[in-house]
């Protein structure tokens, strides 16, 4: 069954894979095709599942 994702932030996403905003902001710049603003305060569940996928699941 596929995972649905949700809406998330970049900080919440950086919580759960347990690093740093910024190591996990330069993790998100090595993801070919993201697309992501300085901007956006919001990942769409397309980019959550873009990042989920080159990054792996985020540890329990």
């Amino acid at each position: 069954m596929r995972t649905k994702y949700k809406t998330s932030t970049r900080s919440a996403l950086a919580e759960q894979y347990k690093v740093s905003l910024p190591t996990f902001r330069k993790w998100l710049m090595r993801i070919p095709d993201l697309e992501l603003s300085e901007t956006q305060r919001t990942l769409t569940p397309k980019q959550v599942e873009k990042i989920c996928t080159h990054l792996g699941e985020p540890p329990d």
